[in-house]
């Protein structure tokens, strides 16, 4: 050190002794509490934070656990079928709707061809159950009819469907639905049944009524599997189902595509059904004043009526079940013919009637 350095050391010293700088001890104190309590609200924050990432975690991996794990399939879960024996209960009717006065053309006179592959097939261990399937009379159009069917107890809308498809038995009713429609998709969610088809639903040529109960027809037919009371929306291969003369873009009931699509129905004696004498009749008529005619004649051309009568439904006006008993027949083959009253006399058109072939033991 030289002799400058050990005069600027010298001065320094002496200027530091001459500084006085106050320190308290509860000054420090204060300041060293101020910087505890900022730490310790940062820590409790950080760990406020961290819980509720975690809380956040958590409830996520609930909800991905609700939808993945838990979710109801989108599949048909049919409610228990209705039997042959136990018939399904009919919608009802509003008679005030007016027939046209002629039978339109567009109706094919006679039933598909694939009419004699009706039959659909049974599951693997053969069990089956009795659907109706719901057609559209030819003879005294427009009305629904129904046959019951026997379909696979594992698949029976698929079933019931397919049948509507293949065509009836009966030779006076017809499926309006193109034969080579294909099922794609069945799917329920609550109370709201998701039919998919493919393209060739669209393939057919129908007034604007004829395709009312076109839908009806496919309605009432896939309702039979869940509830007739569920809604039905039909979808061509995921997209809305449009014709040229709607849009069927929303869930449709019973009886939306027409006012009225049934006004008699005969279910037993079935088509072309072997059954013992006294033979019972069974069916819904929407009749005035609760009254149809029916009578009986051999099948031949020139076949003479052998009975002839009049029944009563259960209530007038509206869709409800009629039974009564036909007076004893002899062995053979007979037609019955059930015809509404006619209040108007033919000026409404002609009424509804329909027939059955049936054989006597």
């Amino acid at each position: 050190m030289n002799e400058l350095e050990r005069m600027l050391r010298a001065d320094l010293h002496d200027v530091a002794g001459t500084v006085d700088i106050p320190v308290r001890l509860d000054t420090v104190a204060a300041v060293r509490d101020r910087m505890a309590a900022a730490d310790h609200r940062t820590r409790w924050g950080r760990i406020a934070l961290a819980a509720a990432v975690v809380a956040a975690l958590v409830i996520a991996a609930f909800w991905v656990a609700q939808a993945v794990l838990f979710r109801t399939p989108d599949t048909a879960v049919p409610n228990p079928l209705q039997t042959p024996s136990e018939p399904a209960p009919a919608p009802s009717a509003d008679p005030s709707a007016q027939p046209p006065t002629t039978t339109p053309s567009a109706v094919p006179a006679t039933p598909s061809p694939s009419a004699s592959a009706a039959a659909t097939p049974v599951d693997p261990g053969g069990r089956t159950v009795g659907m109706f399937v719901y057609f559209a009379a030819t003879e005294s159009f427009p009305n629904l009819v129904r046959e019951v069917r026997q379909v696979p107890a594992q698949t029976p809308a698929r079933g019931a469907l397919e049948a509507m498809l293949a065509g009836p038995s009966d030779p006076e009713s017809v499926t309006l639905w193109n034969p080579d429609t294909k099922i794609l998709g069945i799917s329920e969610h609550a109370d709201l049944i998701t039919v998919d088809l493919s393209r060739e639903a669209e393939d057919f040529n129908l007034g604007a009524a004829y395709e009312g109960y076109m839908v009806d027809q496919l309605v009432y037919t896939i309702t039979e599997a869940f509830q007739p009371t569920f809604r039905v929306l039909i979808t061509i291969e995921g997209r809305p189902f449009v014709t040229g003369h709607n849009v069927y873009d929303q869930p449709m009931t019973r009886g939306e595509g027409t006012d009225s699509p049934i006004r008699l129905v005969i279910d037993t004696p079935a088509q072309d059904a072997t059954v013992s004498s006294p033979v019972r009749v069974t069916g819904l008529a929407a009749a005035f004043e609760a009254t149809i005619m029916w009578e009986v004649r051999g099948t031949g051309p020139e076949a003479p009526v052998v009975a002839e009568g009049v029944a009563q439904t259960d209530e007038g006006m509206v869709l409800a079940p009629f039974a009564f008993d036909l007076p004893p027949l002899g062995p053979g083959t007979y037609l019955l013919r059930i015809t509404l009253d006619d209040p108007s006399a033919g000026e409404a058109g002609p009424p509804a009637s329909e027939t059955k072939v049936f054989s006597v033991r």
